[in-house]
């Protein structure tokens, strides 16, 4: 499906639940992103964005080690094998796929692939942009992307410096982006429109198409209210036309409130105790 809408700027401010709280999405600037090929396997080296200062390296996308797929079949852990369709079956309304060319999952002959491959490191250590989570045109989908324990981000008081991005295969497609506090709950969300997203520079072919299509991206530039959070979820509805993430990366989180406090007593006490 084409882009319905042509935005001249991607700048575009989004009111996220209540005319108080705003979200700035700005797309990838495709002149400042960098990416390298091993093989069949993308490894993303740097990545701008317009309108922002922000820079975001392939450690930007390695902040996640825990998280969740809720699709048409079912809920599916980290770690936990996925149904993946193949031979173009579309029986999954969200579910893991990778390049034509890029290295076979580990359940490759068992047709799965988990959350942990698609978003935790690969081979020497960088998020492969060759392994996606495929959505199918009227499906609907949600997954959690969480931070290792002790770990929380906040956002800062710059607007036009970005704490999350998403890259998206297609460009045709919408999503929602949610933040996940620590007791589960969700703050309100922020849809971001096909529109807004601007290409990354680059192309995939998955097992799934019969072609190659462009990735585009989108930074988040977010409000007050995104404070304190443990991580993201990115949600497909029906009528987002099955959005294809290739990759979501975040500023750095840093360890949870409290934690660098009681970090420094213990050394202090440490400290008084070999004296």
């Amino acid at each position: 499906m084409n882009r319905s809408i042509l935005l001249s700027a991607s700048l575009v401010a989004v009111i996220a639940g209540n005319a108080a709280a705003t979200t700035i999405q700005m797309g990838v600037a495709a002149s400042s992103t960098a990416t390298v090929m091993h093989s069949g396997n993308r490894e993303l080296t740097s990545m701008g964005f317009a309108s922002s200062p922000t820079v975001f390296t392939g450690a930007n996308f390695l902040n996640f080690s825990g998280g969740s797929l809720t699709n048409n079949m079912g809920t599916f852990g980290w770690s936990a094998p996925i149904p993946r369709d193949v031979n173009g079956n579309n029986n999954h309304s969200g579910n893991p796929d990778r390049a034509d060319s890029a290295s076979a999952y580990t359940g490759e002959g068992a047709g799965t692939g988990t959350l942990a491959e698609v978003f935790g490191p690969f081979g020497s250590g960088y998020k492969n942009l060759s392994y996606i989570i495929d959505g199918e045109d009227n499906g609907a989908w949600h997954m959690d992307l969480l931070f290792a324990t002790g770990q929380f981000l906040s956002a800062d008081n710059d607007n036009s410096t970005i704490e999350l991005a998403v890259l998206e295969r297609g460009m045709n497609s919408d999503f929602n982006v949610y933040g996940i506090f620590a007791g589960g709950g969700l703050t309100a969300p922020v849809f971001v429109p096909r529109a807004n997203v601007t290409s990354a520079g680059w192309t995939l072919d998955t097992l799934e198409i019969s072609g190659a299509q462009h990735v585009g991206g989108i930074g988040l530039s977010l409000d007050s209210s995104w404070t304190n959070l443990v991580g993201f979820r990115i949600q497909a509805q029906s009528a987002f036309n099955g959005p294809d993430i290739v990759a979501v990366a975040t500023a750095m989180p840093v360890p949870a409130p409290g934690a660098a406090a009681l970090l420094s007593i213990g050394g202090l006490l440490v400290a008084r105790r070999r004296r």
